[in-house]
């Protein structure tokens, strides 16, 4: 059995150097069972090992040694040992050790001669917890897919069985008799196939176009354009050592925050980074005159289609205005007009499109002139949703999940959210020799919710007393 990869995928690979491991990941943290005899995580892993991997968990890589494009095939010596790795924490477990362990295991390359994938079960957290740390090569899968996975291999139920996250996504496709297509079926999808195609290049178009008078200022669009970010302390080349932070939020309240502020939960979230990226710049005199530029993931998911689906739009995060609220107002229309740009074009056009945007930031990286050309965006900022009921591995019940991105060259920190019930997990992924205090970013996230509060606060008191006059 083999798979081709898509554009994009090929892209993600072309992406990856020793500087640059293109892994996304998950960190999941569980709560042991109460009264549990014996060792539950050696146990779990016991019934783990026993299960079979299926696509793409059991397929590698073809043509790693030649110039041909790779395809995805079956791995007729896969070694589940090999994937799949028991680790201990030293004792009390502190979650800052867990955060070192993941910055470690996320700094390493995947093997492209083996299925690209990793399964570490880390006993010994303190407070009765384990966690694993999962990762994937960026070029098998987006966020959403790794939702996706996670969603299918945790379980509403304590008592289920536990399925390995490697079993694999079942197809979702109905059922129904497989015959071969006739002439005329054939025939009608060769049409509707090459509408498609017509389609996807005059949206692709359509996209450029627009980027191109946002340039030259004939548009008015307030969502800036690749490549106009401005220099900061973020954007210079990197080593391939990480640093991983983590903090997180209730969802509820950010919710209420949006409603107060009449911003979406993504804006929020995206004003939560700008005001403590902004703070973390002055701490350091390095505050750029212009505002940071972020790129923020858009999920164009296709029932069953593989690999990634995902195009990326540009917000500005205002991080060159001082008032919180005028900030949040600024970061809105700048996330609203990005995302009018994709409403009437199709999935394919949207994804191609960052597949090209993908495609030269690789040049750039390859021919190292990523230190002399402005950035494509400065961050990147992804928030994915995730299960909102609560969810269990086995017995032990799912307490708090964190996502662990991808760095390019001349982008050194990453940050992504998912959100797991009534909580929002940010995952800050940083270059450890640029950014090594990104645990004070992670500190400043939440600090910054009680500006918002006080610009809500603010902007309440200044109405009301402007009606009372």
């Amino acid at each position: 059995m083999s798979n081709k990869l898509n554009a994009l995928d090929l892209a993600f690979l072309s992406l990856e150097k020793q500087s640059t491991p293109v892994n996304v990941a998950s960190l999941a943290i569980f709560e042991i069972p109460k009264n549990y005899k014996g060792n539950f995580p050696r146990d779990l892993l016991i019934k783990l090992e026993s299960q079979l991997p299926g696509p793409p968990f059991n397929q590698k890589l073809s043509s790693v040694h030649s110039a041909a494009l790779p395809i995805w095939e079956t791995d007729e010596h896969f070694d589940i040992h090999y994937h799949v790795r028991h680790s201990a924490l030293p004792k009390p477990g502190k979650m800052d050790d867990l955060l070192e362990l993941a910055s470690r295991l996320h700094s390493r390359l995947l093997d492209r001669e083996r299925p690209l994938w990793e399964f570490h079960l880390i006993e010994g957290l303190e407070n009765n917890q384990f966690a694993f740390y999962m990762k994937m090569h960026h070029a098998a899968i987006d966020g959403m897919g790794g939702i996706e996975l996670m969603e299918n291999c945790l379980s509403l139920y304590a008592q289920d069985e536990v399925k390995a996250p490697w079993v694999g996504v079942p197809n979702r496709r109905e059922n129904g008799a497989h015959e071969s297509p006739g002439l005329k079926e054939k025939a009608t999808k060769l049409v509707e196939k090459v509408g498609a195609t017509s389609k996807m290049v005059q949206d692709l178009s359509k996209m450029f176009l627009g980027q191109g008078l946002k340039a030259v200022g004939i548009d008015k669009n307030s969502s800036p354009v690749p490549f106009s970010a401005p220099k900061s302390i973020f954007n210079v080349p990197i080593t391939g050592s990480r640093r991983f932070a983590v903090k997180s939020l209730s969802l509820a309240e950010i919710k209420t925050l949006g409603k107060q502020a009449n911003a979406t939960v993504n804006d929020i979230v995206l004003a939560l980074c700008s005001g403590a990226l902004r703070k973390y710049m002055l701490d350091k005199g390095a505050l750029p005159k212009k505002s940071l530029i972020a790129s923020v993931p858009v999920s164009v998911r296709q029932v069953n289609r593989t690999g990634n689906q995902i195009t990326y739009v540009i917000a500005n995060l205002a991080t060159n205005e001082p008032d919180t609220m005028t900030r949040l107002g600024m970061i809105g229309s700048s996330t609203k007009d990005a995302k009018n740009e994709l409403v009437n074009v199709s999935a394919d056009a949207a994804t191609n499109f960052a597949v090209m945007a993908q495609g030269i930031v690789a040049v750039l990286n390859q021919l190292n002139l990523s230190s002399i050309t402005p950035p494509a965006a400065n961050v990147t900022i992804s928030n994915v949703p995730g299960p909102q009921k609560p969810l269990y591995f086995g017995q032990a019940k799912l307490q708090a999940t964190y996502p662990l991105s991808v760095l390019i060259d001349g982008q050194s920190l990453n940050i992504t959210v998912v959100s797991y019930c009534d909580s929002l997990g940010f995952g800050l992924m940083a270059c450890r020799d640029t950014v090594p205090d990104v645990n004070i970013i992670a500190d400043y996230i939440e600090s910054a919710i009680d500006d918002i509060k006080g610009g809500i606060y603010l902007r309440d008191l200044m109405l009301e007393q402007k009606e009372q006059k």
